[in-house]
């Protein structure tokens, strides 16, 4: 398959070209899953636009009380980062893990979202962040909440013209994270199942552990990544114990909707949600 590329390395002409365009764009940084399908022969007629020199969607920063990622930044450079480390750690967790050091080298955060896939290893991670995410093109910005952002696989709320410009979230001190996953063997496979959970402890609390902030979500459970609402309050209306985190991993467990593939079977995904909700949590009891 021959594909001609359009490289941009200015955010405003990259803009004005997208704008231009009618019919289907691919936007080229990593390319890490676009060039594996466009080889593979199934991907429809497209302009591909190369934007992985655009300096204005790289960089990782605080700016006032929020995290900031740029769309390009890629796996390695998220999962060495001290910013992410102390504002995200999940994250960080689940960057180290992407495929191998190749993979992480080139792919990007903005990549793993635009992808849209239900599996996407660094997604869990930004859900329990509760991230937003900036949208950009001619016509101007959006904010759009990740949980928003992923239609169905392969399918996003992306406009014509529009790309991710960046990922924001709060600066929660004190935040811990955790992620996870269930996999064919320990590197470079796909998840089964993955858990992104991030959480503030509360201080205040004389006895037990009790939580100010917890947020968990579960990927290959569903058509997209499920943010674990029910856990989620059973969990912070009490101080956890070991009977509430065993009920917490059966919510769990009847909260996702897992399908049977060439991967896993949908009985496993089910159970293998509470046992990684269950690692996650239970070095606090």
């Amino acid at each position: 398959m021959e594909i001609k590329v359009q490289r941009h390395t200015d955010l405003d002409s990259l803009l004005k070209a997208a704008a231009s365009i009618e019919g289907r764009i691919f936007y080229l940084a990593g390319g890490t899953d676009l060039m594996v399908q466009a080889h593979a022969g199934v991907l429809p007629p497209a302009t591909w636009l190369e934007i992985s020199d655009v300096p204005q969607l790289h960089g990782i920063s605080v700016e006032g009380s929020e995290l900031r990622i740029g769309a390009g930044v890629t796996h390695h450079e998220i999962m060495r980062s001290q910013l992410v480390q102390t504002w995200a750690p999940a994250l960080a967790q689940a960057s180290a893990n992407v495929g191998g050091p190749q993979i992480r080298s080139r792919g990007t955060i903005g990549g793993n979202l635009a992808n849209a896939s239900p599996v996407a290893d660094t997604v869990p991670a930004l859900y329990s962040l509760g991230a937003q995410l900036h949208l950009i093109s001619q016509r101007g910005e959006r904010t759009v909440a990740v949980e928003e952002f992923a239609l169905a696989p392969r399918r996003n709320v992306l406009e014509p013209g529009e790309i991710i410009y960046s990922i924001n979230f709060p600066c929660r001190p004190g935040i811990k994270g955790v992620w996870n996953s269930m996999a064919q063997r320990e590197s470079l496979a796909i998840s089964k199942v993955n858990i992104g959970v991030s959480y503030v402890l509360d201080p205040d609390l004389e006895e037990g552990v009790g939580f100010n902030y917890l947020q968990v979500a579960f990927g290959a459970v569903g058509p997209t990544v499920l943010r674990a609402r029910q856990v989620e309050e059973y969990l912070r209306a009490e101080p956890l114990s070991a009977q509430r985190l065993e009920r917490a991993c059966q919510l769990a467990q009847s909260e996702v909707s897992p399908i049977s593939d060439v991967r896993s079977q949908a009985d496993y995904r089910r159970a293998m949600a509470g046992v990684l909700l269950y690692d996650a949590l239970s070095p606090l009891l």
